[in-house]
């Protein structure tokens, strides 16, 4: 099992997997949480004006059964031709994915993006075996993948090969700088659901979910941090996801 602190992107190796992660364990204080009345965490997605789209959603393109069957990223999808890259402040990003019930071996890539796939240009790539239940997993970029740059695109691919059954599911991102205002909120703001909420409005994508997903195994079974956690997948269009729970690596 691994532990990674919120958004200091400390890894506290200590198995021979250091890759992958189910979720991450944070020392947030979570008293004034469960008094906050009326906050939703939502998503809005940046407007990247001048910059370029994307048009690839974050759910596998191969026929599935039920999501039981299904490999999705949980990115926003927001089913329109041409929607904004979701967005992070970390140069090594976690990203959340459900799978199915798996046990075979993952691959990863990440490109530079240019805005064509030809005009792509691999800069990692990785693969390790993966053995776990259905549910939400967590893949961090390791410390071996290059930090991202700012304001630059990325696109992303993440292949499991399970018994001759191979499922795929594409992404991209690119890394934003927080305003000094937003910087100085943040670090006044304990609470992580405020945490969140203040990421999730300025369209910082990745650690809004990152942020409510270690709340969740910070405090297991609280209502409040799952009502947000729905509150920001559906925002998204992630309603699939809603019915799945954060799985621990075997």
């Amino acid at each position: 099992m691994f532990f990674l602190k919120n958004l200091s992107r400390k890894q506290l190796i200590t198995a021979s997997r250091p890759w992958l992660i189910a979720g991450a364990i944070i020392a947030l204080s979570l008293s004034s949480a469960v008094q906050a009345q009326g906050r939703k965490v939502r998503y809005v997605p940046p407007s990247n004006a001048g910059a370029p789209k994307v048009s690839v959603p974050g759910i596998t393109r191969s026929a599935c059964a039920s999501e039981l069957s299904c490999l999705i990223a949980l990115v926003p999808d927001l089913k329109v031709d041409q929607a904004p890259v979701p967005q992070t402040i970390s140069k090594r990003p976690t990203i959340y994915f459900l799978t199915p019930k798996v046990n075979g071996r993952v691959y990863f890539r990440l490109d530079e993006d240019f805005g064509t796939p030809s005009q792509r240009k691999r800069i990692y790539r990785s693969s390790f075996n993966i053995k776990n239940d259905a549910g939400v997993i967590a893949y961090k970029l390791p410390d071996d993948a290059p930090a991202l740059e700012l304001n630059k695109k990325y696109s992303w691919k993440l292949d499991i090969d399970d018994a001759n059954n191979t499922r795929s599911v594409y992404g991209s991102l690119r890394r934003v700088e927080l305003d000094n205002a937003l910087v100085s909120k943040l670090s006044a703001t304990v609470d992580p659901l405020d945490r969140a909420a203040l990421l999730a409005a300025e369209g910082v994508w990745y650690e809004a979910l990152q942020t409510l997903a270690e709340a969740q195994i910070t405090v297991p079974k609280n209502v409040e941090i799952f009502e947000e956690w729905t509150s920001l997948l559906k925002s998204a269009n992630l309603d699939r996801v809603l019915s799945h729970s954060l799985v621990i690596q075997k």
